[in-house]
């Protein structure tokens, strides 16, 4: 059985809106991430919803004592980390709960292009 031209028209708008939010959902400054683990006890929680700003460093540094996201160097999952110290344009980052964390004392030092944005609390 086909379907009646206006049916399909309908779905294939449906479908090209999809794709569209995807693509501008892409390029979105901000994007939206659960915390997941203890590792930034007790400034963030398990299940906590945080806002990323991805664009912010493009006008001014990362900065000692900001709260980011970043790429693990190993496998690219995004983390969010306390930048605790900058040399040569590299960050040593760290969970607040260092019990619970892995961070730059596993993976060492990160560059400027594993930091996804800055953590907006909600």
């Amino acid at each position: 059985m086909r379907l009646p031209r206006s049916f399909q028209s309908l779905a294939m708008t449906n479908v090209i809106q999809k794709k569209i939010l995807k693509v501008l959902l892409y390029f979105s400054p901000l994007y939206k991430y659960k915390i997941s683990g203890d590792s930034m006890s007790p400034t963030l929680h398990n299940g906590q919803i945080v806002l990323v700003n991805r664009f912010i460093y493009l006008f001014a540094a990362p900065k000692k004592n900001d709260i980011i996201a970043v790429r693990d160097p190993r496998d690219g999952k995004v983390l969010i980390k306390r930048i605790k110290k900058i040399e040569d344009k590299r960050y040593f980052v760290l969970g607040d709960n260092k019990k619970a964390s892995t961070d730059s004392r596993v993976f060492g030092m990160i560059e400027r292009q594993d930091i996804v944005g800055k953590v907006w609390l909600s």
